[in-house]
C-alpha cells in the first residue's frame, strides 16, 4: 500500500503552484520515488535559497524577542530559537496557563488518526507528522488564535492555507483531549516582514476551501495514475525540484505548456477535452474543427483565442514570426527620444538594488545621441542613495526636454515616450516612485515624476496634475503580446524576443547568463546581488552593472524590431513633451476631485480606444464596430445583422462613421465634450432609432443622425466605430474650482466635518397626518432639526414615498424652497411624480427638460428663459439633474431644502455642482443605499489608510461611514421593509441591514406567491416554484462555460415559463396577462448580456407568443419589484470569475437581486462561483462578495435535494426554511 507524508506548509505551496504533480511528487517518500516513476529532485542550493532561509530565521527571532519581548514562552536550550519546540506534553500543558495577550513560540500539535478519518483519509496512506505553528498567541477574548511569522512582503494563498490547516488541526486536538478551551476559528493572521502586528485575515473562506481539498481533492490526487496528474510550467516552477524534468519533457513532447502565458486552469482544461489536448500538434489540429470556439468559449482565457491561438501554435512549430490582426493605442509611431528604464529588487529583502535608464535621440536637446546612467547599491543601507539619484537623474532628462521645448515652436519642439521591456519593471517603477514621495529626501521631485508617470494612486497625494498623459510608460511585452506570435517558448524572455525580432539599424545580441538568468523569469537573479552584499564579493557590483546596461540595450533593439514589423497597425505619436501642470487648489480635497474627475474621464476614453483596436473580426462580431451602408434619408441597413442582446451591450452614446476599410485616428479624450465633428475631422452619428426583427431577434437597421466635417463627402457604406463622450467632467472642474476659491464654503466643510456640517437649526413647522412609520418619524424629525440628513434606505423601505410625503409636510406647514436633485433623470422624475401623486394640485417643476414617459404627460419644464420667475417666490419645488441645477443656478435664488436622491450612485464631485445653491441655513438631505449599487469607478485608487470610502466612492458611503454607527448623529435608517416577506427580509437583515429591518406590516410578512393548480411533471421544477419556500438557491453542477450558460439560460426559461402558466395576479386573483406577468409578476436578472441574450432565446421557443419579456441587467432593476424574481449568474469558470471578481462577486449586486421579489426569489448560481480559487480573498470587494453568497448558501441549507439532469449535469435545490411569525405581535421579527 502506498503511502504519503503530508503537512500543513506542503499543502499550501501546493495551493501556490495549484500542481497536481508538484503535491504527489513532493509526498511520495525519497524511498519510493524510482518505483513510482518520479524522478529524483534537484536541491537548490543557491545563495538565493540560504539567504531567504536565513532572512526567515532572523525575522523570526526578531518578532519573539523584540516585538513581543516577555509575551512569549520559548522552548529551553542552546542555539537559535527556531531549533526548539515544545514537545507534545509540554504544549497541552502550557496552553491552558496562557493569558489574554500571551503566547507560546513552537508548539507541537499531533494530527490524530481521528481529525483525518473525519475528512474520509486513511491515516495508513496519509501521514501528517507534528506540526509546529510558529505562535499561538490567547487573545482578549479568551481565544487561541494562530500566527505564522513570514518573511514575505505579501500574504500568500499559501500562508493562508498552511495557517488554516493549522487551526483545525488545533482545534481538533483541543477537543480530543477535552480540554476547555477555544480556537479562534474566526480569523488566523500572519506576521510578515518588517511588520509592527500581525495581518489577521478571516478563516471563514478558507477553512471551506480547505476542508473540500482534504475531502475530496487531496485523496483523488494520491489515488490515481501518476501519469494522469495535471501538470504546467509557469515561472513558479523554478522553486520546485522537479522543475528540470518538467521542463525537458514540454520540450521532448512538444507540450502546449511552451505556449507563452498559458494559464494552468487552461492548461487543465484543454487536458480534459475529448481527446485530451496535450501537444501543440494537437491543438493545431484541433483549432482546424469548426467545433474548437464553442470549446474554448468555456475557458475564460481562452474564449475567443482561437484566431490567436492558431498563430501561436505556427510560431513555435514553424520558428516564424506571426503577425496578429490587432492594433496599439499604446506603441507610438515614433518618438523623437526614448527613454528605457529597468528596474531589479531583491527577493529576500524585497528592495531595489539596481536602477538604471538608457537615452536615445534628442541630440538637440542633450548634445549627444544617446546617453546611459546606472545605479547599483553597494549594500541594503545604500539602496536610498540609488534611488534618490535615480529619481534626480531620470528628472533632469526630462526636465531638459521640457525646457528645450519651451523655447521652440511646436514643430521644432520633442517627443518622448519611456519604456521598460517587463511587466514587474513597471511594477517595480511606481513602488519606488511611492516610496520615494515617502522619502523626505526626495519627494518633491518625486512628485513631479509622479505627475507625468501617473495613475490612480496618486489620488492619495496633496497635489495633483491637471492633464492625464497617455501611456506615459509602454510595456514592452505587452505590445509584442497584442500585436505578434513569436517562436518563443514558456515566455517572452528577453535573450530570445531579441534573436527573434532583430533590428536591422540596431542589431543586438544578449546571451544570458545563469547568473543573472533564470529560465521563467526575466527579472534578474540576486546571486551576483548577495554575494556582493554578503558573500565578500565587491567585484559583483561591476557585474551587475554591465548586465543592466546589456539589458537596455537589448530592449532598445527589441523596440526598433518590433516597430520594423507592426509599424503598419500602430497609431498614436506620442504629445510633445511636458510635464502636466498641478491644480493650483488651496485645499487638498478639492485638488483630489479634481483630478479622479479628469482621470476618470481619462479611464473612459482610454477604455474606447482598447476597444477600438481589437482585431477588425472581433469587432464586428462582438458588436464594437458596425458596418452600415446607407438605404435611403436617415436609415442605415446593418451589413451583418447583429444579435438584439449584443447590439443593446455594445450599444455606445455617440459613433465615429468612418468610410468602410479606414481606421480613424481620433484622440477621445480631447474632443470628449464636442458635438461638432470640424475640429476631429471624422464623421460623428448618433443612433436615433433601430430597426429590430423581434422574431429573429436580430437589428437590421438604424436611424443615425450624422455629422460631418468640411468638405467631407457623405459617407454610402461605413463602419460605426464607438466613441467617448464626456460633457460633464469640463463644468465640474470649472464648479470644483470655483469652490475652492472660498475654502469656508459648504461643500468642503461638508467633505472635512460632516458632523460638524449637521449642526442643529430651529425646528421646521409641519403639517401632521404623515403616516410616518417609527423610523421613518426619527428620520424627519432629523430633516426638521438638522442642517444635514442620511436617509438611509434599504430595499422596499419606502424612501422615495417618505421624502416625497416629507417634503410635503413641510412646504404645507410653511412656504420653502426646495429642490430635488438626483445623478439621473429617472431618480428625479420618479421623486417629483411622487410628490404630485400625493397632491395633485401642488406646482412641481422639472429643470431644463423631461425624460421618462410618464413625466412628460405631467410635470412642467422650467427652462432657463422662465427660471428666473421664481425669484420672488418664497416657496416652490423644483427638480433636475445635479447639471441642471448648475446650469441654471444664476438664474434660481437659494434654496431652504436640498433633497438629493439615490445618493449612493453620486460621487463627492457630483454633489458639488447642485450643493451652492443651499442657503447658509438651508438643509441638505442625501437619500441612498451604499449597500445597493455603486457609482461606476473606472481607475484602481486603493483603499485608504484609515479603511474608509474614499472621494472616488459616493458620496452617501463617504458620509455614512463618517458617523458614528453605535450614536449616529446625522444618518437615519428606514427599518420597515414594505415590499418582502418574512423570509426574504430575514437573509438581509441578519448580514447587512441589522435585525431591525423587517415586514412592515403582518401582511407584508405573510406575502407567498399564488399558483394556478397544476400536475408535477419535473420535481425539481416544482420544488423551485413551491409558494411555502419563498427564497431557493439553485446551484449547478457539471457545465463549464463563461459568460453564457446555455444549460443554466434552459432552466431559468422553464422556470419562467411555469410561472407563466402558474402565477395568479394578486390584484386580480385570476392568473397574470402578459405585459403585466413581465411587468409585475416576474423578473429575470442576469449580470451579462450574453446570458440574458441566452435566456431570452429559450424563452422564445417556450412561450413564442410572448413577446413582452423583460430580461435585464441588476443595473436596469433597482428600484424595481416583482412577486417573483428569478437571477441567473451563469458564469461557470473560474477564471472568467477571477478575471471580472469585483463585478461577479458584487455583494451589491447580489443584494439589489435579491430584494426585488415580494413574495418569491429564485437564484441560480453554478457551483464554480462557490468554490473560486483562494486569489478572490485578496481582492477585498470579491471577497466581501464571495462571502454574501456564502451566506446565502448556509441561509438555505434547510431543505436541500439533488436533481440528476443527465450528461453528468446536477442541480441542487436549496431551500430557506421560514421563519415563524411572532408571537403577540402585528410586526414581523
Amino acid at each position: 500500500m502506498p503511502h504519503y507524508n503530508l503537512s500543513p506548509s506542503l499543502i499550501g505551496r501546493f495551493f501556490y503552484h495549484d500542481c497536481e504533480r508538484y503535491l504527489r511528487y513532493h509526498a511520495t517518500p525519497e524511498q519510493e520515488r524510482d518505483a513510482a516513476g518520479i524522478p529524483p529532485a534537484a536541491v537548490e542550493t543557491g545563495p538565493v535559497t540560504r539567504a531567504l532561509l536565513e532572512a526567515g530565521i532572523r525575522w523570526e527571532e526578531e518578532v519573539v524577542r523584540q516585538r513581543l519581548a516577555g509575551r512569549v514562552l520559548v522552548p529551553d536550550g542552546a542555539g537559535r530559537i527556531t531549533d526548539r519546540s515544545f514537545s507534545i506534553e509540554e504544549t497541552f500543558n502550557l496552553l491552558p496557563r496562557l493569558n489574554p495577550g500571551e503566547a507560546i513560540y513552537q508548539t507541537t500539535i499531533p494530527v490524530s488518526v481521528h481529525f483525518l478519518r473525519g475528512y474520509g483519509l486513511d491515516p495508513r496512506v496519509h501521514r501528517f507528522a507534528p506540526c509546529r505553528p510558529d505562535l499561538i498567541l490567547m487573545d482578549d477574548r479568551g481565544r487561541l488564535q494562530v500566527i505564522d511569522i513570514k518573511a514575505s512582503e505579501e500574504l500568500s494563498i499559501s500562508h493562508r492555507i498552511q495557517a488554516t490547516l493549522y487551526a483545525l488541526i488545533l482545534d481538533h486536538a483541543l477537543d480530543l483531549l477535552d480540554l476547555d478551551l477555544l480556537v479562534d476559528r474566526d480569523h488566523a493572521a500572519i506576521w510578515l516582514h518588517g511588520q509592527t502586528a500581525p495581518e489577521p485575515f478571516d478563516l471563514h473562506l478558507n477553512i471551506r476551501v480547505a476542508e473540500e481539498f482534504l475531502r475530496h481533492r487531496l485523496p483523488e490526487i494520491l489515488s490515481g495514475p501518476a501519469s494522469d496528474l495535471a501538470w504546467h510550467i509557469t515561472p513558479r516552477c523554478e522553486s520546485c525540484g522537479f522543475y528540470p524534468h518538467c521542463r525537458a519533457e514540454a520540450g521532448r513532447t512538444a507540450s502546449v505548456s511552451l505556449i507563452p502565458g498559458l494559464s494552468t486552469a487552461a492548461r487543465r482544461y484543454l487536458r480534459e477535452a475529448a481527446p485530451p489536448i496535450e501537444t501543440l500538434p494537437d491543438l493545431a489540429e484541433f483549432l482546424n474543427n469548426p467545433k474548437a470556439e464553442p470549446y474554448l468559449d468555456g475557458c475564460g482565457s481562452l474564449a475567443g483565442e482561437r484566431e490567436h491561438l492558431q498563430a501561436v501554435v505556427r510560431a513555435l512549430l514553424s520558428g516564424e514570426v506571426v503577425p496578429l490582426p490587432a492594433r496599439s493605442h499604446a506603441l507610438p509611431v515614433h518618438e523623437d527620444i526614448a527613454i528605457i528604464l529597468t528596474l531589479q529588487s531583491d527577493p529576500v529583502s524585497g528592495l531595489i538594488y539596481a536602477l538604471g535608464f538608457r537615452r536615445v535621440g534628442g541630440r538637440e536637446v542633450y548634445g549627444t545621441p544617446a546617453s546611459e546612467e546606472i545605479h547599483i547599491a553597494a549594500e541594503p543601507a545604500d539602496t536610498t542613495r540609488v534611488r534618490r539619484e535615480f529619481v534626480r537623474g531620470l528628472l533632469r532628462d526630462l526636465e531638459a526636454v521640457e525646457t528645450y521645448n519651451r523655447g521652440q515652436d511646436w514643430k521644432a519642439q520633442r517627443s518622448l515616450q519611456t519604456y521598460v521591456y517587463d511587466t514587474y519593471e513597471e511594477a517595480l517603477f511606481t513602488r519606488l516612485l511611492d516610496d520615494a514621495m515617502d522619502d523626505p529626501g526626495i519627494s518633491e521631485e518625486a512628485l513631479r515624476l509622479r505627475f507625468y508617470y501617473q495613475d490612480a494612486g496618486i489620488a492619495a497625494a496633496s497635489s495633483h496634475p491637471q492633464t492625464p498623459v497617455s501611456y506615459p510608460l509602454v510595456v514592452l511585452t505587452r505590445e509584442i503580446r497584442r500585436l505578434l506570435a513569436l517562436p518563443v517558448a514558456f515566455l517572452l524572455r528577453l535573450p530570445e524576443v531579441l534573436d527573434a525580432i532583430p533590428s536591422s539599424r540596431f542589431p543586438y545580441r544578449l546571451s544570458p547568463s545563469p547568473l543573472f538568468w533564470s529560465e521563467q523569469k526575466n527579472a534578474m537573479k540576486a546571486d551576483a546581488i548577495l554575494l556582493a552584499w554578503h558573500g565578500s564579493r565587491p567585484e559583483a557590483l561591476d557585474w551587475i552593472r554591465h548586465e543592466v546596461s546589456r539589458r537596455l540595450l537589448a530592449a532598445g533593439s527589441v523596440l526598433e524590431g518590433l516597430r520594423e514589423r507592426v509599424s503598419g497597425r500602430l497609431q498614436r505619436w506620442p504629445e510633445r513633451f511636458r510635464f502636466p501642470r498641478p491644480f493650483e487648489a488651496a485645499t487638498p480635497e478639492i485638488s483630489r476631485l479634481l483630478f479622479i474627475t479628469e482621470y476618470e474621464s481619462f479611464m473612459g476614453a482610454r477604455y474606447v480606444q482598447d476597444l477600438r483596436s481589437r482585431p477588425r473580426e472581433v469587432r464586428i462580431r462582438e458588436g464594437i464596430s458596425i458596418p452600415v451602408e446607407r438605404a435611403e434619408g436617415n436609415f442605415w441597413r446593418l451589413i451583418h445583422p447583429l444579435d438584439l442582446a449584443v447590439f443593446e451591450r455594445s450599444r455606445s452614446f455617440s459613433y465615429i462613421l468612418a468610410p468602410e476599410g479606414e481606421e480613424p485616428e481620433f484622440d477621445d479624450l480631447r474632443y470628449r465634450s464636442s458635438a461638432s465633428p470640424a475640429a476631429a475631422g471624422v464623421a460623428f452619428a448618433r443612433v436615433h432609432d433601430t430597426i429590430v426583427d423581434r422574431d429573429a431577434g436580430l437589428v437590421k437597421g438604424v436611424v443615425l443622425e450624422v455629422r460631418y466635417p468640411p468638405n467631407q463627402p457623405p459617407i454610402e457604406r461605413g463602419v460605426l466605430h464607438p466613441r467617448f463622450t464626456d460633457f460633464n467632467a469640463p463644468r465640474m472642474i470649472g464648479r470644483l474650482l470655483s469652490l475652492d476659491a472660498d475654502p469656508e464654503n459648504g461643500f468642503i466643510r461638508l467633505l472635512r466635518d460632516p458632523r460638524g456640517f449637521a449642526a442643529p437649526l430651529p425646528a421646521l413647522p409641519a403639517a401632521g397626518g404623515t403616516g410616518f412609520t417609527s423610523s421613518q418619524e426619527r428620520a424627519f424629525e432629523q430633516m426638521t432639526e438638522n442642517r444635514l440628513t442620511l436617509v438611509w434606505g434599504p430595499p422596499g423601505t419606502g424612501k422615495t414615498h417618505f421624502l416625497a410625503a416629507a417634503i410635503l409636510s413641510l412646504m404645507r406647514a410653511r412656504p420653502l424652497r426646495v429642490g430635488v436633485a438626483g445623478f439621473t433623470h429617472a431618480a428625479v422624475e420618479n421623486l417629483l411624480m411622487k410628490v404630485q401623486g400625493m397632491a395633485a394640485a401642488f406646482p412641481v417643476y422639472k429643470l431644463r427638460d423631461v425624460r421618462t414617459p410618464g413625466a412628460e404627460r405631467s410635470l412642467a419644464v422650467l427652462g432657463a428663459d422662465r427660471a428666473g420667475d421664481l425669484a420672488g417666490c418664497p416657496g416652490f419645488l423644483i427638480g433636475g439633474t445635479v447639471h441642471a441645477f448648475e446650469r441654471l443656478e444664476r438664474f434660481l435664488p437659494r434654496l431652504d431644502l436640498l433633497v438629493v436622491d439615490e445618493a449612493s450612485q453620486m460621487r463627492p464631485a457630483d454633489l458639488a455642482m447642485p450643493l451652492p445653491m443651499l442657503s447658509p441655513e438651508g438643509r441638505l438631505v442625501l437619500a441612498g443605499d451604499d449597500l445597493q449599487l455603486p457609482p461606476v469607478i473606472q481607475g484602481r485608487y486603493g483603499a485608504a489608510e484609515d479603511g474608509l470610502p474614499g472621494l472616488e466612492d459616493s458620496i452617501f458611503a463617504y458620509l455614512r461611514h463618517r458617523d458614528d454607527p453605535d450614536d449616529p448623529v446625522y444618518t437615519c435608517q428606514l427599518l420597515e421593509n414594505w415590499r418582502m416577506n418574512r423570509t426574504l427580509s430575514l437573509f438581509p437583515a441578519e448580514t447587512l441591514y441589522g435585525r431591525g429591518y423587517a415586514p412592515a406590516t403582518e401582511e407584508v410578512a405573510r406575502r407567498r406567491i399564488d399558483l394556478v393548480p397544476g400536475e408535477g411533471e419535473e420535481p425539481w421544477l416544482d420544488r423551485i416554484i413551491d409558494p411555502d419556500h419563498p427564497l431557493v438557491l439553485c446551484v449547478l453542477e457539471g457545465v463549464r462555460t463563461t459568460i453564457e450558460n446555455r444549460v443554466e439560460a434552459d432552466l431559468v426559461a422553464r422556470v419562467a415559463a411555469r410561472l407563466r402558466e402558474r402565477l395568479i395576479d394578486p390584484g386580480t386573483g385570476r392568473p397574470y396577462v402578459a405585459p403585466e406577468f413581465w411587468r409585475r409578476g416576474l423578473f429575470i436578472v442576469s449580470p451579462h448580456h450574453a446570458q440574458i441574450g441566452a435566456i431570452k432565446e429559450r424563452l422564445a421557443a417556450l412561450i413564442p407568443a410572448d413577446r413582452s419579456v423583460f430580461v435585464d441587467t441588476v443595473d436596469r432593476m433597482q428600484g424595481q419589484e416583482a412577486d417573483a424574481v428569478i437571477v441567473s449568474y451563469g458564469v461557470s469558470d473560474v477564471e472568467t470569475a477571477l478575471a471580472e471578481a469585483e463585478f461577479i462577486y458584487s455583494r451589491n449586486r447580489l443584494n439589489v437581486s435579491l430584494t426585488r421579489g415580494r413574495a418569491k426569489c429564485v437564484v441560480f448560481l453554478p457551483r464554480p462561483l462557490l468554490e473560486p480559487p483562494l486569489d478572490v480573498v485578496s481582492i477585498d470587494r470579491a471577497a466581501e462578495g464571495l462571502a454574501h453568497m456564502l451566506d446565502l448558501q448556509e441561509f438555505c441549507r434547510g431543505d436541500v435535494e439533488r436533481f440528476g439532469l443527465g450528461e453528468g449535469v446536477t442541480l441542487t435545490v436549496m431551500r430557506a426554511e421560514s421563519p415563524r411569525s411572532p408571537s403577540g405581535s402585528g410586526r414581523a421579527m
